[in-house]
């Protein structure tokens, strides 16, 4: 894992993603591939090779919609949104299973991965779409509602300790849709695709016969400034550019401190690199909370994970096993025809 990961970050220097393809041969290879606005974001799926692919494509958006309308806490229908408002506890299998990896990542991370941080987000206006800087003691009084602790899943069963908890599972069920197209694609004999999902990317194997380019853009300008070679691998980044207001000259974003109440400050991306989506998911956000040298601790005791952070003051930071890895920077990209575009 750690030799596959030197040879993918030739570049990995900033927040969103953008894939492109290799240069075009004489007859290439036909490419299925649909689009859909899912989870708040663009989600495209493309198939290389096979004609067929586009009814394997739309079983694996199918799952994907499956997925956000369980876990999505605005929609009156999902038991998140009855376990919030009705205080109704949750029993289904799927969600708990979700929950339960959370609460890893929350143990890991000691606490900087939170889903509990609902009420903090609810009252940062982030929902509402209306954001605001919130008055302090509002803050504090919110803060005793939060703290991933308070839940316990017993007999199969999430049940609320108090009326105040709230649970939002935004910031890993992205990449558990991700992870669950995946299944679907591979279910069904495909060997090669990728899914871009705002930001949460996974390639499945290879592009005729070489890994699928990713390419790395500033959080704070235009253009691409690296290159990397993917292959079975995802990519995920969190960043303060996604979600963010500014008042005064500050900056607020989206990704929230459970411990302070406020954003998380530091950093202006983290990308996580590993084979399972649904575990970068949640670790992106808990390394962009606990911070460059907090996070990039953690990073170094988990197995399998990689990450590249962009501090505030744009220094990029690699974990070990991408050490010396970004020489390479940004040189063919000219050359390579952009094929789908990611946030």
């Amino acid at each position: 894992m750690k030799k596959a990961l030197l040879i993918i970050v030739m570049a990995a220097v900033a927040a969103a993603v953008v894939f492109w393809g290799r240069p075009k041969a004489d007859k290439p290879e036909p490419v299925q591939k649909e689009t859909r606005f899912l989870m708040d974001t663009y989600v495209s799926i493309q198939v290389p090779g096979d004609p067929q692919a586009i009814k394997t494509i739309e079983k694996a958006f199918d799952r994907m919609e499956e997925v956000d309308r369980k876990f999505n806490v605005l929609n009156p229908e999902s038991p998140l949104y009855r376990f919030n408002h009705d205080n109704a506890p949750i029993a289904d299998p799927e969600i708990l299973a979700l929950l339960a990896t959370a609460l890893e990542i929350s143990e890991e991370s000691g606490g900087a991965f939170d889903v509990t941080v609902y009420p903090l987000v609810d009252l940062w206006g982030f929902f509402r779409g209306a954001p605001a800087v919130p008055a302090s003691p509002d803050i504090a009084a919110c803060l005793k509602k939060v703290g991933w602790r308070q839940l316990r899943i017993e007999n199969g069963v999430l049940a609320k300790p108090n009326d105040g908890v709230k649970i939002d599972l935004g910031a890993i069920a992205k990449g558990y849709a991700v992870g669950e197209a995946v299944k679907v694609l591979k279910g069904a004999g495909v060997t090669s695709a990728l899914i871009d999902a705002g930001g949460d990317i996974f390639a499945i194997g290879e592009l005729r016969g070489r890994p699928w380019k990713v390419g790395i853009r500033n959080p704070r300008g235009e253009g691409v400034m690296g290159a990397l070679d993917v292959s079975d691998l995802t990519i995920v980044t969190s960043g303060d550019y996604e979600r963010f207001f500014e008042k005064d000259g500050v900056r607020y974003h989206h990704i929230l401190d459970p411990a302070s109440g406020y954003p998380a400050g530091g950093l202006m991306s983290v990308t996580v690199i590993c084979d399972d989506a649904t575990r970068a998911d949640g670790l992106s956000t808990a390394l962009f909370v606990l911070g460059p040298e907090k996070g990039m601790e953690l990073v170094e005791r988990l197995d399998g994970v990689e990450a590249i952070m962009v501090t505030k003051d744009q220094k990029i930071l690699t974990s070990s096993g991408l050490k010396g890895a970004m020489d390479a920077a940004g040189a063919p990209m000219a050359e390579n025809p952009f094929v789908a575009i990611g946030r």
